[in-house]
C-alpha cells in the first residue's frame, strides 16, 4: 500500500510540475517558476523513495536522499509565500501567528523522542517558518476587500498542507504504514491532495 501510495504521489507532484511550467511559460511569473522548483524538488524525492520501494520492497535506509529534495521543496514554498506577499502585508502586525511556533515547538520535542533529532529540528523548523507566514498572510487577506481576499486561499491550503505534514508524522510514531487501514496511510494520500492544491491555489493568488 505504501508503493501505491507513493507512486501516487510521485504522478501527482510530476503533473503539478508539467502544469506549472505550462502556466509559466504562459505568464512567466516569478510565482509559478518558484512552483516549479517546489513540485519538482518534491517529485525527486518522492522517485528516489518509489524507486527504492520498488526495487528492494523496504523503506530506504538512507533516507537523507529523499528528504533533501523534500526539504528543499519547502523552502521554495517559503519562497513563494515572500514573493506572493506585499510589502504592506510584510509590515502587518499579527500576534496570531505565535500559533505557529507554539504548535511547533512541543511537536518538534515529541517527534525527536522517536526519530533523527537533526531531521526533526530541520523539518519542525521549515513548518513552523511556513505556517506562520501563511497564519499572518491569512490574517492580513481577511482585513483585504475584492482580488486581495484571494490570497486566502493559497494561505489555507498551506496551512492544510503543514497539517497534513503534522498529522502524517504524529501518526508514523504509533503506527506502520503498510496497510490500507492505518492512519498513516490515509494521512500520506490526503497530503498528495494537498500537494496538487496548492497549483489551483497559487493561481489565486497570482491574478490578484
Amino acid at each position: 500500500m505504501e508503493l501505491i501510495i507513493n507512486l501516487l504521489q510521485f504522478f501527482v507532484t510530476l503533473l503539478g510540475f508539467c502544469l506549472s511550467g505550462i502556466r509559466y511559460l504562459r505568464h512567466r511569473t516569478l510565482s509559478y517558476f518558484l512552483l516549479i522548483c517546489f513540485y519538482g524538488c518534491f517529485a525527486l524525492g518522492s522517485l528516489y523513495w518509489t524507486l527504492y520501494l520498488l526495487l528492494f520492497s523496504e523503506t530506504p535506509r538512507i533516507f537523507y536522499v529523499s528528504e533533501f529534495g523534500w526539504v528543499s521543496s519547502v523552502i521554495f514554498l517559503y519562497l513563494l509565500q515572500y514573493t506572493l506577499s506585499s510589502p504592506e502585508e510584510r509590515s502587518f502586525s499579527c500576534r496570531k501567528s505565535l500559533l505557529a511556533p507554539l504548535i511547533g515547538v512541543p511537536l518538534c520535542a515529541f517527534y525527536c523522542t522517536f526519530g533523527d533529532i537533526l531531521s526533526n529540528l530541520l523539518w519542525c523548523g521549515m513548518m513552523i517558518l511556513v505556517s506562520y507566514r501563511s497564519i499572518h498572510g491569512l490574517v492580513y487577506a481577511e482585513t483585504q476587500t475584492g482580488k486581495g481576499r484571494n490570497l486566502r486561499y493559497f494561505h489555507i491550503e498551506i496551512l492544510c498542507y503543514v497539517a497534513v505534514e503534522y498529522a502524517l508524522w504524529t501518526s508514523g510514531c504509533f503506527w506502520p504504514g503498510d496497510s490500507i487501514f492505518s492512519p498513516y496511510c490515509w494521512c500520506d494520500l490526503l497530503l498528495t491532495f494537498c500537494l496538487f492544491g496548492l497549483l489551483p491555489a497559487t493561481g489565486k493568488a497570482v491574478r490578484t
